[in-house]
């Protein structure tokens, strides 16, 4: 079958998932009143006026999933839990919630003819064990990559303590979707509901956990570490020359890091849910168009799959909107060892 699109960037939480959130008192948690379920996870959620966001069935129902594939003529989907992901449970329950949800992600390319495949998930503390979960991940049939925010087992990408997961992730080759979670600089954002975390502070925190990662030396210690950035990598694209001016500036830097960040940047993936074709452009000139994977963001309301598309079209050349769109994802997902196969069939939800 020819896979027009394959969807790297695309969320599902399953029914006992959202029934642990329900179970916390605390964000973030999951709220139901007169049968309606809302996401609590952000302070102002709770504030008066303010019930969280209604969990439809796209966020659960692999039936309404496919419909929605279906309906933007996508042909295959890598899909992962999305925020708070593992955060809420402590270290021993994260470790035990990610190996069950991992068990159940790995179902889904036979319960759906493979037209969605799974994406790991990794415990919120403890970096040995989030380092053995990555293994396991590896090594486990029908899942492919992990997902995680913009913090490890609750540190920065920078932070020496992680270097046990990027062993893992190295030794594996593991594609690792990084995404964003909390925003940036929300305090500075008000006012604008959810747009402006959404447009600006989740892209921001994308850009500040990639330049830490770059400016720790990861990428150079690390070269077969293969780090896929959120929402076309945040603003990487565009202070990819900083960075480099920073590193000059700074003799620490340098001799922790002796060469710039322009030598390895362009290891990182990126997605290219940016909706417009002049940052397609600065993603791809960055990271080149085999580096850069079509998503959707689906079912957060930032989703606008028709626009990316006619976007991406108009960026690129056929040939490069084909690798976009799905060549650059086979690959990369192929190169973690597994053929993803022809997509068809239905879901069993």
């Amino acid at each position: 079958m020819d896979r027009g699109i394959v969807d790297v960037h695309s969320h599902f939480y399953p029914r006992w998932y959202l029934d642990l959130l329900e179970a916390r008192p605390t964000i973030p948690r999951v709220s139901r009143e007169d049968g309606i379920e809302r996401f609590v996870i952000f302070p102002e959620e709770e504030a008066p006026g303010h019930a969280g966001r209604v969990i439809s069935e796209d966020y659960w129902s692999l039936e309404a999933k496919l419909s929605f594939m279906d309906r933007f003529g996508i042909d295959q989907t890598i899909l992962s839990l999305g925020n708070p992901w593992l955060d809420p449970f402590s270290e021993q329950e994260g470790a035990a919630v990610a190996r069950q949800f991992n068990a159940d992600f790995a179902t889904l390319q036979s319960r759906t003819g493979n037209r969605i495949l799974g994406m790991g998930a990794l415990p919120g503390l403890g970096v040995a064990h989030v380092a053995q979960v990555v293994r396991e991940i590896a090594a486990t049939e029908g899942l492919y990559g992990a997902i995680t925010g913009s913090r490890i087992a609750g540190f920065t990408f920078d932070a020496p303590e992680l270097a046990p997961v990027w062993e893992a992730l190295d030794e594996t080759g593991l594609p690792l979707l990084m995404h964003p979670h909390y925003g940036i600089a929300l305090d500075e954002l008000e006012g604008f509901g959810h747009a402006m975390p959404v447009a600006v502070g989740f892209p921001l925190e994308t850009t500040v956990a990639l330049a830490r990662l770059v400016y720790a030396g990861v990428l150079h210690r690390h070269p077969h570490v293969r780090i896929i950035g959120s929402h076309g990598g945040g603003t990487i694209p565009f202070l990819a020359g900083r960075l480099d001016a920073g590193w000059r500036s700074d003799p620490a830097l340098v001799e922790r890091m002796p060469t710039p960040p322009s030598d390895v940047i362009d290891q990182l993936f990126l997605d290219a849910v940016v909706y417009h074709p002049r940052a397609l452009h600065a993603a791809a000139d960055l990271v080149g168009v085999s580096h850069l994977m079509f998503g959707t963001d689906h079912p957060f309301s930032i989703s606008d799959p028709e626009t990316n598309i006619v976007a991406i079209k108009e960026a690129f050349s056929d040939a490069d909107s084909l690798k976009v769109l799905a060549e650059s994802a086979l690959d990369l997902y192929d190169a973690h060892a597994r053929t993803l196969g022809d997509a068809h069939g239905s879901a069993d939800a």
